[in-house]
């Protein structure tokens, strides 16, 4: 694959000049087909005449594709304060990250595991996840987010009992009876996304 460089110049049809021109390598935002939001500072050939973008080389798709994966998705539920608390303390116990990365971490752990599944399932219903004054809004990537909603139909569960569910794991794995390599796993985990 060719690497272009900013200044490169190259050729390409350009449709408002319906021909083929020179076209200059620059550092451009390019909005998204779908008109919802932009891909900033990537590598284009724009049309030296008119300057529309003529091209994106394929070094830029990586970039592309990372602004569309992280376009995101709102999970939003009641919980009752105390789960919030407990998500705060487990996050906490780590000192780096943030409560969204210890749920996404257990969201894609519990879907693979069948125990922890279950236990999830189990703890949704216990007394400790009554309750509903506050609101919890979690940022999720489309891939997490497809997760969840798989985790959702094994379950059974509404998106507010599996998150419950998903909370009183980690106070559970956590805060209550630490397991050693779920912890040095999710040390690993909260750093690299710290």
């Amino acid at each position: 694959m060719k690497i272009y460089s900013e200044g490169e110049k190259s050729k390409g049809p350009c449709r408002p000049c319906k021909k083929l021109v020179t076209t200059t390598f620059k550092v451009s935002s390019v909005p998204l087909s779908s008109g919802r939001g932009h891909v900033d500072k990537i590598l284009v050939a724009t049309c030296d005449h008119c300057e529309h973008i003529v091209s994106i080389p394929q070094q830029s798709a990586p970039r592309i594709k990372e602004t569309l994966s992280n376009q995101k998705h709102s999970i939003e539920v009641r919980i009752p304060i105390h789960l919030l608390d407990i998500l705060v303390l487990a996050a906490d116990r780590f000192n780096a990250g943030s409560t969204d990365t210890l749920v996404r971490y257990y969201i894609a752990l519990v879907e693979t595991d069948k125990e922890l599944n279950k236990s999830v399932k189990r703890l949704s219903g216990s007394d400790f996840a009554k309750g509903s004054s506050y609101r919890l809004s979690l940022k999720v990537s489309d891939a997490i987010h497809a997760r969840f909603v798989r985790l959702m139909g094994q379950t059974k569960l509404s998106k507010t009992q599996l998150l419950k569910g998903l909370i009183l794991q980690i106070n559970e794995d956590i805060l209550q009876k630490p397991k050693k390599k779920r912890i040095n796993d999710l040390e690993r985990v909260m750093l690299a996304s710290a």
